[in-house]
This record gives C-alpha cells, structure tokens and sequence, in this order.
C-alpha cells in the first residue's frame, strides 16, 4: 500500500471529526439488523476468513475440472493455466532443470532433440518471498568443499540468478504452494532467440534480429514422471528483417518447441573421479577454494554411476557386475533395419568395460512398451529428419554439475546422413569449403565441440563419403550406377556412429589422433582390425578406408572400440582410485594415442597426426594414395555414375564430391609444414616424450612436394574433355533445391579449382605458420624446418613453372588464374601484410617478386611461341609486381 504524508493541522482536524462521529457510529451498531442482513458476528467471521486467506483462491474452486499429473511435481492444468504445487519442506529444494529443442526448423541449427545446455544443466531451487515463489539458479562452479568457514565466503562471494517469479496463487490443503508455471514456460526462459537470432542472420559471425512473439505462442504438453516434469511450449519468434528459409511455412513467423525438463538430483552425490589431461574426458569443472592450489580449479570426468554389486566376488577373468548397468532404449522412431546395427554400436562398448573390470556393463533394448523417451529414466537412441543435414548424429548428456554423474541421454541421428549410401550424389561442401574444415575452426565452435557437439557438416560428410564408395564400387564394377550401397555397407557405417556417440555419452571427448596408432599397412588386415580397430578410438572422424585398385578391401569403417578407447574407459570408470592414476600416467605407450578439436584444428593446431578425415599412423602417405585414386575416378566417372535414364546432373554431383574429397586429402599435408608433433605426457610418465617434437625437415619436404604437384602442379585438375562434356545442369526449380554453382548453369570448373588452390595457398602463407616456422628454426636450428625462404622458392618455382623452365611453354586458363592469385596473396604480403606477419616473411616476399618480375621479363623478351593469352598474362603480372615492389619499398622507408 502506498503511504500518504498527512500534515499536522490537517491530522489534528481529522482527530476532531472522528471523536465527533464515532457515538453516531456507535449507536448504528448497537441497532437491530435489517432481514438478511449478515450479523455483526457473520461479519467478523468473514472478514477473519478473508484475512487469512489474503489474496490467494480456493484451491478446490482453482483446480476444478482440471487435468491433474501426479509425479516429481503435481500439474494442475485448466485452459491456459498450468498449476504446479510445490510442497513447503521442498522450498530451497536443488534440482535439475535442462532445455532440448522438441521441434526445430529442420535447418540452420535449429533441429529437433538437440540440447541447449549440454553437460551443464542448471542447479536451481524454488524460493518463497512474500506473496511470490522465485526460481533461482544456484553459483555451482563455486564451492568450499565442505569447509563450513569457505562454505560461507562462497555464498557471500558468488550471488545467485533470479531467472522467474509468479505469484502464489492458492494453498493446496497439505499447505502446498500453488503457482502458475505458464508464464515461465511460454518465454525465453530457454535463452532460444540467441540461436533463432543466428539462424535468421545474414552475416554468420553477427546475430541477426527476432523478437519473441508471446501472443503467438502457447504451452504445448506436459508429462509427469516420478524423477522428471516435463513440458514443451510452442514458442514463435518474428524475424527483423525478410528471412526466406524453405523448411518454414511461413518464414515471417518462426516457431520452435522448447522442451522443458525439472529433474530430480541424486540425493548422495556419485563418488567422482578427478580427470586427467592425458586421457581425453568430458568434465565437470568446479573451483574449491578450500583447497591448497594455485587455481582452486577440481575437475572431474562426467561419467556414469558404475558400481560393483556388494559383496560382488571377481569372476575367473576378475569380472563383476555392476548394481545397475547402463542401459540405452531404441525408439521405434528407428527404422528397423538398422535397430541391429544400432543395438551393436551399443554393446560393443562392453569390451572396454571389462577393461574397467565389469562384465555386463551396458547393453541396448527396445524402448518398453507404453515407455515415454522423455522419461529421464531411460537413455534413448532416436531418428530424426531434417531439411538440411547438420550433425549426423548427436550424443548429449544431462550431467549433475555438483559430481560430474550423467543422469540422462538421448542420441539422436539424422535420416539424412544415409542419403550418400542410397542414391544421391550431391555433397553440400564446397572443396574450398573442405579444406577451411580440416584446418579451421572459430573458437565459438570449439567451445560448441567442447562441450559435446559435433562438426556442423559432418552429417553431409558421412554421406558424402558413402557417395565415394559408391563412384569406387561401380568404378571397379562391384556396382550398377543406380544401385543403393548394400545394407551390409551402411550397416558398418551405422554401427561406427552408434558407437562414436555412444562414446560421446559415456564421458569420451574426441580423438582424432587416434588414426595414428594404426599402421599403414594393416587398415586393411581385417584380423588385425577387429582386434585393434580401424583407428585407435572410435570418437575419431575417419575417412571410409579405400584400398588401392586391384587391392583387397577391408573394413569401411572400424567394427569395434580401439585400444584408445579400453584404456579411456578403464581410467574413467575402475573402481579402483590408485589404478586410475597408474592408467593416466599410461599415455605414451602405444595404442593411447589422442588430440582432440583444439589440436586438430584452429589457430592452435600444429601438428600433422592430428586431423579429422584422414587415416593411419602415415597420413601424409595415406593422403598422397587417396588423391591419386579419385584422381584415377574421374575418367571412369561417366560409366560409374549415369546409366539409362540418369539426369547428366548426377555426374556432376558426383565429380563435386570428388574434388571435395581431393581437397581434403591435399590439405593433410599443409600443417607439416613448420610442423611439430604435440604431446600431453608429464615429466616422468613411461615412454614420455617432450610436449613438442620437431616434424623431421625430410617429412616436411615430401609434405611440401605433395602439395606443389597435387594442388599446384600442371596436371593437378586435369580432367578429361569428354567428361567435361557430360557435365549436366539440374534444371529443378523449386524450393529447397539449388540449380546453379555460384549462379552458373554450366560447371564452373576453373572457378571451383582456383578457389580450392586460393585457400590451399593462403593457409601455406599464413602469419601463424609463417611465424612458427622462424620459433622452429631458434628450437631445433634452420637445417631441419623446411625455412620461409625454402616455403616461397618451392611454391613460385612450382605456380611459375612456365618461366622456369628452359622451354617455351604457354600458361593455360587455370594457370593463369593460379598464377594471378599469387601475384595478389604475395602482394598482400608485401604491400599491406596481414597482422602478425613476421617482418622477415615480407622481406623474402619481396625478394621472390622481384626475382619473378626479372625471369617473366626474360620470357616475354623472346616471345616466340607464345599464344595471344599467355604473352598478355604476363605482360599484367610483370606490371603488377612492378606496382608491388614500388609500393612495398615506400611502405618499408617509411616504418
């Protein structure tokens, strides 16, 4: 109630008029009520009724005619109200609350079952002040492990976040609080409109604008389950600016189902294993200041709670069971034929759980009849669609962020990661594209990684390389044009994705060193395979294995969890605390290999056996055999891919996909240049090695041969005229479908190559390279890194080999278009270097101008036999690094 000031005179008139009035009153009192009129003690009793109910409603009257759920919290909901009753002793009560998108776009990022909190849901309690019921998120990072005295300068540190309130509505008649949940289900509690804000942007490093449109939105379904309330609310979001996505009816209005799930925490906190750096584990990262360290930083693997069964005796091999194994339902959104290849991804784990000491650990059944997915009871494998691939396939989990313990899981995979292994060719990555891929990475899609996601093309990847192994059956006759891949095939390819995500569920992170432990010449020793692995783990990204023409083929895709991945396991999960810490000091020893996505790629990422997509403890060799056989395909890919009735289109679908992968094989020569091999083992370890190794100068000098002859080299895209010809158009013009190649109908061959050759040439030059070459030099002496002076010889000589040479020679379409784009990455250089450039590398840059400007002007002064393009290409090109030189001479006067 606002309080009015009443000044003293006017106070004292009042006083006056009350002593006047109040006999009068008295005796209207005293008088006999008229009939029906309440008596004075019905009055009373009213108003003494009112007053103790305050504001709040009749809860009998409030909840009448409502649906009731009973369960972790009982609903109540009537219309357009979602009552929910928390019980007194439950107020400040922790619990777990954890957003999934229900529903997406199907595109852009938005798909249906993909957390937003992945690993770290939110710890929040409900509090009572006043006449409103808070919800409020808990400090978890922060604790004083069990000191009461730091206990207390925690809390006074680190203060909560208020994320909703709502009023008390009524009092059930156990004096349980009664509020409506509507409003904080129906709002951006989620925090979606940050990714409904990206997915309408049309600059994809800057959020684009959308507004939440509550009027256009509504509460969708509840469920109530003993351990989990769930809800999902249809939120719709209104674009700022036109947006035009195919997926969307109606792209005005974007609408998205948010998945709300409040989760029971464990009331004993599961006993936590302190993680490792050496062994690569999801964690959970607290900072107990009451400990003596200089960080304060505990981190713990995310695991499961795996225990042995009391009094539990070890079997023969020294095997016990667990009290509750691990468990994951198949929904019956699974398309049956592939529930198999699924359930085996599954319960191939168990070969690291016995590593564990446990037999019987995990196992994979059909989701129960009647079970609801939702449940967070039950950790399930589901299907689903999308109109853009993305992901392939995602494993989250829900964590308690107090101890680390994955509560819950639903992996989810996409229909279209198969479509490669079926009948479409079209890849959905650029070659140039690929190549960024292999080497790049923003940090805000490592931190995404990190915490559980995957790639945002690998799901076009695993099908674009199903695609491959289609064009290489039917290239060596083991397949029809038309025919889909045998569902033998794609079953080896589905069981290594079960297994990858399965992995990602169980507390693994990526490992894509774990190539590295197979040998060359056994990825295709199926014995050697199915004990050791097609590649140390599966959380690598592989490559489909290819054997060269007219070798024996083995595995596609790894059967089995490698030895990576049993010693992964046996750390996280042993029982035993001294044998983890015995197993964590294991990593150098063979068979343990592991990098993960900040050493794979990113400005961080120096070390060549480190990569996504490539093979064996040999990648540069590996790589080198995988570009000469697709470049053995391309004469065969007419009689490979058309047959009768075939559109022309599906060759060049296929030869796309082709180049694609040719420019992800040449890129894995790139970081052996200035390269270093990284290691994590600490001081003492067996077998431990330093934590960097200089890649051998002859290593980087084949690596530099490989890529100058298959990525500059004269013969590099050399496809033949009459497959050019056969090139065909996709003329299908509709939504949801792209008829032209950077708005051209025809193939624009020389434009998709020097793209590919453009970013294949500025990763080479880059300033981080450039600058790690001249560290690499002072480490371990210029005789053994391949020098900045050694790099632009060996890349002029092999672009500008028409002007080397001592013969006459013309520069054809390509090459000039090559030639031009180093005329401009070398100006750059000279002219306006990037940031971070190494002064010295635009001194040599200048140095090799200039010598190219002399040996063009050499060639144009005897121009016989010259054709009408190549003598005007060099005419240009000597001028522009004439206009270079000059300017770069002003620009070095004047620093």
């Amino acid at each position: 109630m606002k309080r009015v000031s009443v000044p003293g005179t006017w106070l004292g008139l009042i006083l006056v008029f009350l002593a006047a009035w109040s006999p009068a009153a008295a005796q209207e009192g005293d008088a006999a009520p008229d009939e029906g009129q309440d008596s004075p003690e019905k009055v009373e009793d009213q108003e003494s009724e009112k007053e103790e109910k305050g504001p709040y409603k009749d809860f009998e009257e409030l909840t009448e005619n409502a649906v009731v759920r009973e369960g972790f919290f009982d609903t109540y909901q009537k219309a357009d109200k979602l009552y929910m009753a928390i019980p007194q002793e439950r107020l400040g009560e922790e619990f777990l609350l954890a957003f999934q998108i229900a529903q997406g776009i199907g595109a852009r990022s938005l798909f249906g079952g993909t957390m937003l909190n992945i690993f770290e849901g939110a710890v929040v309690q409900l509090e009572r002040h006043g006449d409103r019921v808070f919800l409020v998120r808990r400090a978890h990072r922060f604790t004083g492990g069990g000191d009461a005295a730091v206990e207390e300068a925690v809390k006074l540190t680190f203060s909560p976040s208020v994320l909703k309130s709502a009023k008390i509505e009524s009092f059930r008649a156990d004096s349980a609080l009664v509020i409506d949940l509507n409003g904080w289900l129906v709002s951006d509690l989620s925090d979606i409109s940050q990714r409904v804000k990206r997915a309408v942007s049309e600059t994809p490093s800057k959020p684009g604008a959308a507004s939440f449109a509550k009027d256009l939105s509504y509460l969708e379904s509840v469920k109530a389950f003993p351990k989990n309330l769930n809800a999902v609310a249809r939120l719709t979001f209104k674009p700022g600016k036109p947006v035009s996505i195919s997926s969307v009816p109606d792209s005005r209005f974007i609408s998205v189902a948010i998945h709300y799930t409040m989760a029971e925490l464990p009331a004993d906190l599961m006993r936590s294993r302190l993680a490792d750096d050496r062994v690569g584990t999801f964690l959970t990262v607290q900072k107990d200041f009451a400990q003596d360290d200089k960080t304060f930083f505990r981190r713990y693997v995310n695991k499961w709670r795996l225990e042995p069964a009391p009094g539990a005796r070890p079997d023969a091999d020294g095997l016990v069971e667990p009290v509750k194994p691990i468990i994951y339902y198949i929904d019956n959104t699974v398309p049956e034929e592939y529930r198999p290849y699924l359930k085996a991804g599954v319960e191939e784990w168990n070969r690291a759980y016995e590593a564990a000491g446990f037999k019987n650990a995990i196992r994979a059944e059909p989701l129960p009849e009647g079970a609801d997915p939702e449940d967070i009871r039950y950790a399930t494998l589901r299907w689903n669609v999308s109109d853009q691939p993305g992901y392939g396939a995602i494993g989250p989990s829900i964590v308690d962020p107090r101890s680390g313990e994955i509560l819950d899981a639903d992996i989810l995979f996409e229909a279209s990661m198969v479509l490669g292994w079926k009948r479409a060719w079209r890849t959905l990555v650029t070659p140039t594209a690929a190549i960024e891929e292999m080497l790049e990475a923003s940090p805000e899609e490592l931190a995404s990684i990190a915490a559980g996601g995957e790639m945002a093309t690998l799901g076009a990847e695993i099908s674009a390389q199903g695609s491959l192994l289609r064009a290489f059956l039917a290239a060596t006759g083991k397949l029809n044009p038309n025919d889909a891949v045998p569902m033998s095939y794609v079953g080896e390819t589905l069981k290594w994705v079960t297994m990858h995500e399965v992995g990602h569920t169980l507390g693994l992170r990526h490992n894509f060193r774990s190539s590295y432990d197979t040998p060359i010449d056994k990825l295709h020793d199926r014995a050697w395979v199915e004990q050791n692995g097609l590649t140390g783990s599966v959380m690598e990204y592989p490559t489909i294995n290819l054997a060269p023409k007219g070798e024996s083929v083995g595995y596609f895709y790894t059967p089995t969890v490698g030895t990576y991945d049993l010693w992964a396991i046996a750390f996280a999960y042993t029982p035993d605390e001294a044998r983890a810490e015995r197993l964590a000091r294991e990593g150098a020893l063979n068979g343990h290999e592991y990098g993960t996505d900040e050493d794979a790629r990113g400005s961080g990422a120096l070390d060549p056996s480190i990569n996504v997509y490539d093979l064996s403890r040999d990648p540069l060799e590996w790589a080198m055999g995988r570009a000469r056989l697709i470049r053995s395909l391309w004469p065969e890919l007419p009689e490979a891919v058309l047959a009768d009735n075939s559109p022309y289109y599906d060759l060049t679908d296929a030869f796309q996909m082709t180049l694609t992968q040719y420019a992800r094989a040449v890129a894995v020569g790139v970081k052996y240049i200035g390269g270093q091999y990284q290691y994590r083992d600490h001081v003492g370890d067996r077998d431990a090695r330093g934590p960097f190794v200089n890649v051998p100068k002859a290593r980087q000098e084949r690596a530099l041969g490989f890529i100058t002859e298959y990525g500059f080299g004269q013969d590099a895209f050399d496809v033949p005229r009459n497959v050019l010809r056969e090139f065909g158009a996709n003329r299908w013009s509709h939504w949801g479908n792209k008829n032209t190649i950077d708005g051209r109908i025809d193939y624009p061959l020389l434009e998709q190559v020097l793209s590919l050759q453009r970013t294949l040439l500025g990763q080479l030059i880059r300033p981080a390279r450039l600058a790690r070459i001249l560290d690499a030099e002072l480490k371990y002496g210029s005789d053994h890194v391949v020098t900045i002076p050694e790099l632009f010889l060996a890349l002029t000589e092999s672009i500008w080999s028409e002007v080397w040479s001592g013969t006459t020679r013309n520069v054809t379409a390509g090459r000039r278009d090559l030639q031009r784009a180093y005329v401009a990455l070398f100006t750059e250089l000279v002219v306006k270097p990037p940031s971070n450039t190494p002064a010295d590398a635009r001194s040599v840059a200048r140095h090799r101008l200039a010598d190219l400007e002399r040996r063009i002007g050499m060639r144009l002064g005897n121009p016989d036999g010259l054709d009408a393009y190549t003598v005007p290409h060099l005419e240009e090109s000597r001028a522009r690094i004439g206009k270079a030189l000059d300017a770069g001479l002003q620009i070095q006067e004047g620093d």
